[in-house]
């Protein structure tokens, strides 16, 4: 549930099969630390995984087990050639330095061989913040921990309708409540819960987002795609400006 909502969110894609399954996607991954260790030799296993998996899976070789990334990724741009698709570097933070001078080098380095069209992939411990610095040579990310929970947030259950009568505590509004929310602007509107439309400022119509799917143990309504819920979230995202604390 955790790689569904964050493909829900904008991720392009999960790495966890039965994730994938869920969402009714294609798994999505690289070459592992693993594959390099147990072959003992980045080359041989840049080789034997290119042999191995399917053509229509992307040659994404982590260059970075045993070398110096610049060394690791002209040795996989030698040993697949056109097929090598990007180079990933999952350095860790011990051994990292100066992150941009390293992908400065790894970019130069292929790009004077004739590799132009290698990308590179980072992992390894990144949030949103390092992609910002980082964007200016990395074409992809790998991000796990900083998005498998989020803050924090704040909430009580409180009662606020009593066998059909509105009732609540000081500080609280009393009442059944509907959520509404304008196409046009984004905003939502708290409402009570018989109102069947909302007239929002800007001039929109409000639509309810409280919707019913189970009644008595049994689905009533269909649910939304993971691919539907992503399309609308990502349309909301490009229209809407994010306030510092919002």
């Amino acid at each position: 549930m955790i790689e569904r909502n964050a493909y829900i969110g904008g991720c392009d894609g999960v790495s966890a099969v039965s994730s994938a399954e869920l969402i009714g996607e294609k798994p999505l991954g690289t070459m592992a630390h693993s594959l390099m260790i147990c072959v003992g030799d980045e080359k041989k296993a840049f080789k034997a995984f290119n042999a191995a998996v399917e053509p229509e899976v992307r040659r994404v070789a982590l260059v970075d087990t045993f070398q110096d990334e610049k060394f690791g990724a002209l040795t996989a741009a030698e040993a697949l050639g056109q097929k090598l698709y990007a180079v990933r570097l999952d350095t860790p933070s011990s051994r990292r330095g100066d992150f941009l001078k390293i992908m400065r080098e790894v970019r130069w380095e292929l790009d004077t061989r004739g590799f132009r069209d290698v990308k590179i992939f980072l992992s390894g411990g990144l949030d949103e913040y390092d992609i910002l610095r980082y964007n200016s040579y990395a074409d992809a990310y790998g991000v796990g921990t900083a998005i498998s929970n989020a803050p924090v947030v704040d909430f009580a259950f409180d009662i606020v309708e009593v066998e059909g009568q509105p009732r609540a505590k000081r500080g609280k509004m009393s009442g059944k409540k509907q959520t509404f929310r304008c196409p046009e602007c984004e905003a939502r509107i708290l409402a009570p819960f018989n109102d069947t439309e909302i007239l929002c400022p800007c001039g929109g119509t409000g639509e309810p987002l409280l919707t019913q799917y189970i009644e008595n143990g049994e689905i009533v309504k269909d649910l939304q795609s993971a691919q539907d819920i992503r399309r609308r979230v990502m349309s909301e995202i490009e229209n809407r400006t994010i306030e510092p604390g919002a």
